[in-house]
């Protein structure tokens, strides 16, 4: 069977494939009834995870209430001998290049070793907007909740006002602060991120190092910032924001259009760029390329967490290896110890990274 892509998915509805694009990352600006067409569809064409979505929702029993938010199910129904069910939430389709994908592999593989079932939703803007959960998900029947990439701090808070167990792998950019009523499992985003690019500055005697990305989207975002004003302390740097590409609006890292048009209009670009993750690097660098700057002798680029294109790019991307099967595995770990242990204290952990050098930053420069 051809794979299915967003194009055909637009195809087939008369749509542009931006459309498509921004329904699967979630943009408010599709009209609602534009975006159930499209979810519909690529349930329908098996699209990635939607098949399995769909097979998940069929099981359930059609909620009596479309519009129900969390206050439409009773407390007391959530102890009549619910099954042993997880309910993993997430905001954006996710590809076979995000870490998502693969995570959720193994998490799923692992607790269905506990007897433990998934079941898939996507949070969509109206729930976002509502305090909402979506509308298949049947709260009595759910033992615990996987989030995954959920950065929104009221809607965070609505679901740990549930008082089920609840992992967020990832969370908003102030949730240790905040002190939420649920476990937070993230890759260790600051002090490798931080010695990488001490690493390069002081390698190649750099003097301008600037940031990529909209640092304060969620936690792990926010401790990249963290770690790279780290390393401009470390280094005797002074931080430059005119170096910078901050919009804290995460669709403009999707326009190819708007980050081209930015950096041609950088009155001065630095010598490195530190992005928030490799899908802003290779979105740089593909726009490098075309105003005819070579990565790495003009301009070096890191990006973090060690995505498949990394390693494909070219040149190869200098990233930070997130270790996504550990991510699941602890997950699993977490999830299993808070369902026995409802009443331990709520953890923040975080799994080892590490630096992965590639032609970005030119091979071998840890020598």
């Amino acid at each position: 069977m051809a794979k299915v892509l967003i194009q055909n998915i637009a195809d087939s509805l008369n749509l542009s494939r931006t459309t498509v694009s921004k329904v699967f990352n979630n943009n408010g600006s599709v009209a609602p009834a534009t975006r159930e067409r499209v979810l519909q569809r690529a349930a329908e064409m098996n699209y990635k995870y939607f098949s399995l979505m769909k097979s998940s929702s069929e099981k359930q029993t059609a909620n009596p209430d479309p519009a129900s938010t969390i206050s439409a199910v009773p407390e007391s129904s959530a102890s009549v001998s619910a099954p042993k069910s997880i309910a993993v939430l997430f905001s954006k389709i996710f590809d076979n290049q995000h870490i998502g994908f693969s995570l959720l592999s193994i998490f799923g593989q692992t607790v269905s070793n506990n007897n433990f079932t998934l079941s898939l939703y996507q949070v969509n803007e109206e729930n976002l907007h509502n305090l909402s959960l979506p509308d298949s998900v049947i709260l009595q029947n759910i033992t615990a909740i996987l989030c995954i990439e959920i950065f929104d701090k009221k809607y965070t808070e609505m679901l740990c006002s549930l008082k089920k167990p609840i992992l967020f792998i990832d969370a908003y950019a102030e949730a240790i602060r905040d002190n939420l009523a649920a476990d937070i499992l993230l890759m260790e985003s600051q002090l490798h991120l931080s010695a990488l690019i001490e690493s390069i500055v002081n390698k190649y005697h750099l003097t301008r190092v600037g940031f990529v990305g909209p640092y304060m989207r969620c936690l792990s975002f926010y401790e990249r910032w963290l770690g790279f004003h780290s390393a401009l302390q470390k280094c005797g740097l002074t931080y430059q924001k005119e170096l910078c590409i901050l919009s804290q609006d995460d669709s403009n890292y999707f326009d190819s259009d708007w980050l081209l048009l930015y950096i041609k209009r950088m009155e001065q670009l630095p010598e490195l760029f530190v992005c928030t993750n490799d899908f802003a690097a290779l979105q740089v660098m593909t726009c490098l390329r075309q105003l005819n700057i070579s990565v790495p002798s003009d301009i070096k680029l890191i990006g973090f967490d060690n995505s498949p294109h990394a390693s494909m790019s070219s040149p190869g991307l200098t990233t930070i290896d997130s270790h996504t099967a550990d991510i699941a595995l602890c997950a699993a770990e977490i999830l299993m110890m808070r369902i026995k242990n409802p009443e331990i204290p709520h953890t923040t952990v975080h799994i080892n990274t590490k630096p992965v050098y590639r032609d970005s930053t030119s091979r071998n420069i840890h020598k």
